[in-house]
């Protein structure tokens, strides 16, 4: 029988020492069918709070949780296959989690039942909902989600609207916020792969982009508008035309502030994005599965207007040309 076991100390919510970081990762795909979801149901009553699940699949409940406590806030991943999830008022009763949750849909479509009515969203959309307040967020299909839990000690710091806490479905999809969101998802994803080096900045960063996602930006997010920047550049190199203003536009504030915000990270739009798309390039150059692409089509994929500008631009920043690179990188890989 499978047991949730911490991949480092444990401590409860709330009281971890400033700049520490606690991760615990638990799966069901090693139980029993018959005890899968009695498994799942412990397991969340210790990492996130109390909740009884169902479903209707042959497979029981085939799930996998990780969740990682920075000093103020929670992050989760989910996947899982068809189920739904209760908050009932006897879970509340038991145990009363004084938090909102943002969740970010990632994959599959979902329902969220509530005291306002019941309400459908799909892939790229969220839902943000007090954990004091019964609930029921089912999963028609296989499910991904990305979960942000903040204390309501953290949201009365911002002095947030009453009906903030009312229960609701973001559409996001086509929105600012769904610039920011895929950057959240992207960062908590991220924490989980890697070690976090700056967990103070990973929660800063976060909590930001979760008061932008909810509707209720605090003072001069910089972190967040950094961040959604810098990924929303990475998915779209390959545009030639990709300017300030689309990327201020797709974060959701004006191209001065866009530029303040790289200015303070010591760099500039244009550069950012000059920077990752000749790091593409030395590395698609350098990887032996594109040893037969064009150099005309590498700069275009990585959207420079011709192979003239793609090579002065490698020369100036590597000192080679983009074939001489090739062929120096070929040279020394191993027979």
């Amino acid at each position: 029988m499978p047991i949730p076991v911490p991949m480092n100390d444990s401590a409860p919510f709330g009281s971890a020492p400033e700049g520490t970081r606690r991760t615990s990762r638990f799966s069901t795909a090693q139980a029993p069918l018959q005890q899968r979801l009695d498994l799942w149901e412990e397991y969340n009553e210790q990492a996130l709070f109390g909740l009884r699940c169902s479903t209707l699949s042959e497979r029981s409940l085939l799930a996998t949780q990780t969740n990682l406590a920075l000093p103020r806030i929670r992050l989760t991943h989910i996947n899982g296959n068809d189920h739904v999830i209760e908050r009932a008022p006897e879970n509340i009763r038991r145990n009363p989690v004084d938090a909102v949750m943002l969740c970010l849909l990632l994959e599959g479509k979902a329902f969220f039942y509530h005291d306002a009515g019941c309400e459908t969203l799909a892939a790229g959309e969220a839902v943000v909902y007090d954990a004091n307040r019964p609930f029921m967020y089912g999963f028609s299909t296989d499910m991904r989600q990305v979960i942000v839990e903040v204390p309501r000690t953290v949201l009365r710091e911002q002095s947030v609207r009453e009906d903030y806490f009312r229960p609701r479905v973001l559409r996001i999809t086509g929105s600012p916020a769904a610039t920011h969101a895929s950057s959240t998802a992207n960062a908590v994803l991220g924490a989980f792969r890697d070690p976090v080096p700056d967990a103070d900045e990973l929660e800063r960063s976060v909590l930001e982009m979760f008061f932008i996602i909810t509707g209720e930006p605090g003072a001069a997010p910089s972190l967040a508008y950094l961040a959604a920047a810098r990924d929303y550049i990475g998915a779209h190199l390959g545009q030639p035309a990709l300017s300030l203003a689309q990327i201020a536009r797709a974060v959701g504030i004006s191209e001065r502030h866009l530029t303040r915000v790289f200015a303070e990270a010591g760099t500039s739009p244009a550069r950012y994005v000059l920077e990752n798309r000749l790091t593409r390039a030395q590395e698609l150059l350098a990887d032996p599965a594109h040893a037969a692409t064009p150099i005309a089509a590498i700069a275009s994929s990585l959207g420079f207007v011709s192979a003239a500008h793609f090579s002065r631009a490698f020369r100036l920043e590597y000192g080679c040309t983009p074939r001489d690179a090739r062929v120096s990188t070929t040279a020394h890989q191993p027979e």
